[in-house]
């Protein structure tokens, strides 16, 4: 098993690698004059998507924290009643 130095070390890199994978996909590429067979446009998704992505993980992550708040305070409240 990796020890938590190792493991962080890890989620780190892949961290910048999707971080610069979607900078590339987002920031470069649309200004880059390329055939429509290059290789470099297969890498990647049509630019349509690059905001669906992570709208969609944003409303995951705000919902998963939002469900997750509600049902701590709701525990809470309904705890303090039986009180």
């Amino acid at each position: 098993m990796a020890s938590n130095a190792q493991l962080g070390k890890i989620i780190l890199l892949i961290a910048i690698a999707v971080f610069f994978y979607y900078f590339f996909w987002v920031a470069i590429l649309p200004f880059m004059i390329l055939d429509e067979g290059n290789v470099i446009l297969s890498l990647f998704p049509p630019l349509k998507y690059a905001f669906i992505v992570p709208t969609v993980f944003g409303v995951i992550c705000l919902g998963g924290i939002a469900v997750f708040s509600f049902y701590h305070i709701w525990s809470i409240t309904r705890q303090s009643k039986r009180n």
